[in-house]
């Protein structure tokens, strides 16, 4: 018996040492340093640490709009605000987190084919039977801020519309958007459809980190066919500043009667990239235009000190 206990605990011995040398599937091998994948992280000795925003007048602009941010978008550092946690309705802005769960959840040469006629808003006259490109899709919403759009991408989910909203809302958590609630796709009025101008600043933040939205929102018009190319939409920004201020390189548009006008801007200034907002606001674009010229005139970039 102690011969028999004795003989299975040298195989055991055994098949535990060659694992080690031999099977990468077992044993503490997978652990070895040397069969870690190197990490793509650069070495802590080639990061820069990005240039420090620094308000050089206490002046602060004078806008139209009940609630506004400005916001360098490298340290994430508040330049100027009021009201920024504020609830405001995000309208047509909404579209923004509309484009980035879609980037987030479909392939952007996923074809969708259009169901039914939407016709709530602003609509770029999709047909019913039109196969288009996820992001022909999201071009479309970004440019010309199309609601049927953004009706076809939110319908395309497995779990229909409303599937799609708590992919919104499941966004709007994991960034810590804790005043935000989505309700819909496409910023039409609703009560529980809100956010505030700081949340907003976040998620541009968010959506310039990728490249389809920041390639997109630059354009002043684009032309969007179907796959077939049976249907050709002759689309235009709806970013008035596009062309008229250069520092302005997007981003989103929106209104309602109940939000009034509100814009999120992408800023440009001298290569330092800021995230403007405005909401409730009678004129956004002439608002837009006072924080650009208050940030050019009020704000200077230092080089970190350690």
């Amino acid at each position: 018996m102690r011969f028999k206990i004795q003989s299975e605990v040298i195989i055991f011995a055994l098949i535990f040492v060659i694992s080690l040398f031999w099977l990468p599937s077992f044993g503490l091998w997978r652990l070895a340093p040397s069969a870690l994948p190197a990490s793509s992280s650069p070495p802590l000795s080639d990061y820069v640490h990005p240039a420090i925003p620094r308000v050089a007048s206490k002046s602060l602009p004078q806008l139209n709009a009940a609630s506004y941010i400005l916001v360098d978008n490298a340290t994430n550092s508040i330049l100027v605000a009021q009201n920024p946690h504020l609830r405001i309705y995000p309208a047509s802005i909404t579209k923004l987190a509309t484009a980035i769960t879609a980037l987030n959840i479909y392939p952007l040469s996923e074809v969708i084919t259009v169901t039914d006629v939407y016709q709530e808003g602003k609509v770029m006259e999709l047909k019913p039977g039109e196969k288009i490109t996820v992001e022909s899709l999201v071009e479309s919403l970004l440019v010309y801020s199309a609601n049927d759009a953004a009706h076809n991408l939110a319908s395309h989910h497995s779990g229909g519309i409303p599937g799609f909203v708590d992919q919104m809302n499941l966004l709007a958590k994991r960034y810590r958007l804790n005043g935000t609630n989505f309700t819909n796709y496409d910023g039409v009025h609703q009560p529980a459809h809100y956010s505030t101008v700081y949340d907003l600043s976040q998620l541009g933040r968010l959506a310039i980190k990728n490249p389809v939205v920041t390639e997109t929102v630059k354009k002043k018009e684009v032309v969007i066919e179907d796959i077939n190319r049976q249907y050709q939409h002759f689309l235009t920004t709806t970013n008035e500043l596009l062309g008229q201020v250069p520092e302005i390189e997007g981003l989103k548009t929106g209104w309602t009667p109940e939000a009034r006008g509100c814009f999120i801007g992408l800023i440009n200034i001298d290569g330092h990239y800021l995230i403007s907002v405005v909401a409730q606001s009678d004129d956004r674009f002439a608002d837009t235009r006072l924080l650009v010229d208050w940030a050019k005139s009020n704000v200077v970039w230092e080089a970190y000190q350690p």
